[in-house]
């Protein structure tokens, strides 16, 4: 009889535990994005009412070279308490200002024949920055070493910016079109290696709209059709989240069209869709908030670009 109840007893313990991973599993499928909040910076006043504004669906997207990792532990754990998610930022496009010695080491220590102008294609002069040719291993090997050192931080997943790295593919006429179409794929693919490298991270693409459809046009008169990210049909690496930066702030036949894109994409359910605007542009405030809402977009408002590691954005409902 004991032997029995032991037995019994092993068995229900089992089932609960398994029943328990089923519903963690089935609870990070079914995380919906409600809304979400961005900085950039680590003042401690700031980092609180960050903290306080979670809330269950938000995506935190955060710089963490600021932060030690005691505090980014710690705003970790309060996502995962409030619902929310928490995800580092990384430039996959440009190499920024901060990190150009440790590309250089970088190269160094792999003993690359090269330097950091043969493999850019040319400089970011507002943020004195350099476009990267994701179609170069070193730099995807820089990338996923970075990414490996942030995944340690127990973080929720990432927020890729610089994207639009692949404007100045299309658009470099010393090159080919054959090789504009190399990067241009070369980026495709990148944004696609980095969500099958940790499938159930939350990956945000940021900007970088050329690649969201069925195709990309490579070319002048004549070109060639690249295959895109076509977002509106799902497919297991591609991102969680796109981000329009600068939403409504453009008019015209190309970024309309986009538009309807983003409304079909946030339709379908397969890719998540937030806008970003600012106040230093030419969108209207209020008309930035009706017009996200009637898509179904995820809004978020910021002072400017510029700011971003002064101060928190702000969504619909707060001021």
């Amino acid at each position: 009889m004991k032997l029995f109840t032991l037995l019994f007893l092993c068995i229900m313990c089992n089932l609960i535990l398994t029943t328990s991973a089923r519903l963690v599993s089935a609870e990070e499928k079914a995380f919906v994005p409600t809304g979400f909040q961005l900085y950039y910076g680590s003042d401690p006043k700031i980092m609180k009412q960050l903290k306080k504004r979670m809330h269950k669906g938000q995506i935190v997207v955060i710089e963490l070279r600021g932060l030690d990792q005691k505090q980014i532990a710690t705003l970790v754990n309060l996502a995962n308490q409030a619902g929310a998610k928490v995800i580092g930022y990384i430039s996959i496009g440009e190499l920024e200002q901060l990190e150009k010695a440790n590309f250089e080491q970088f190269l160094k220590q792999h003993n690359m024949p090269t330097s950091l102008e043969k493999i850019s294609p040319g400089k970011n002069e507002l943020f004195q920055s350099w476009h990267m040719d994701v179609s170069q291993e070193i730099w995807k090997k820089f990338l996923f070493k970075k990414i490996d050192q942030i995944y340690q931080q127990k973080i929720d997943g990432l927020f890729l910016d610089t994207v639009d790295t692949t404007d100045l593919y299309i658009n470099h006429r010393e090159w080919p079109i054959t090789r504009r179409a190399k990067s241009l794929k070369a980026m495709i693919s990148l944004i696609r290696e980095i969500k099958a490298l940790s499938p159930y991270k939350f990956i945000m693409q940021n900007r970088g709209l050329n690649l969201i459809g069925k195709s990309v046009f490579v070319g002048e008169e004549t070109g060639i059709l690249v295959p895109g990210l076509y977002l509106s049909k799902s497919h297991p690496h591609n991102p969680d989240g796109l981000l329009w930066e600068s939403a409504y702030t453009h008019t015209g036949d190309w970024i309309d069209g986009k538009e309807r894109e983003m409304i079909q994409i946030q339709k379908n359910g397969f890719t998540s869709v937030f806008t970003l605007g600012y106040t230093d542009t030419k969108a209207d405030r209020r008309q930035f908030f009706q017009k996200s809402q009637a898509a179904g977009f995820i809004p978020a408002w910021g002072s400017s670009t510029k700011t971003l590691h002064k101060e928190l954005t702000r969504g619909i409902t707060t001021k």
